[in-house]
């Protein structure tokens, strides 16, 4: 029984599994967004308007679509994870806030959703990949 309780007590396999399923869901969302066509990308660039970003939003939603899938996979093995943690971070964060801005309710499913993910981000900043990860540390 010693074997199990510590396998259970290993905070590293903690990460790996929570960098494992993020990792899949920043992969899917960006290609959620790359599927929906230039209209899709075009709202996911509109959410730089929250810094002053106007122009060519079809632009920056490829942009944050690309963050997206290749920071998920960096995410997913932990490669310069940390950097990739920022970039994820300011692409959700960008979003809760424009979410916010549009609904104006604090209650609202997607905003939660973004403010979520980008609490979590900002946290697995400090916490880092852990060992089961391509930088190993």
């Amino acid at each position: 029984m010693k074997g199990i309780t510590s396998f259970w007590e290993k905070e590293n396999f903690g990460k790996l599994f929570i960098r494992l399923f993020l990792g899949l869901f920043f992969i899917a969302s960006g290609i959620r967004h790359f599927s929906g066509g230039i209209s899709a990308l075009r709202i996911l660039g509109s959410i730089f308007n929250a810094i002053g970003i106007t122009l060519w939003p079809g632009l920056w939603g490829t942009f944050s679509s690309v963050i997206l899938v290749l920071s998920g996979m960096c995410f997913l093995i932990g490669f310069f994870y940390r950097t990739n943690c920022g970039l994820l971070l300011l692409v959700f964060f960008l979003k809760a806030l424009t979410n916010w801005y549009l609904s104006k309710n604090f209650f609202d499913g997607e905003f939660l959703l973004n403010a979520l993910i980008t609490l979590s981000l900002f946290a697995f900043l400090f916490i880092g990949a852990g060992r089961f990860s391509s930088d190993g540390k």
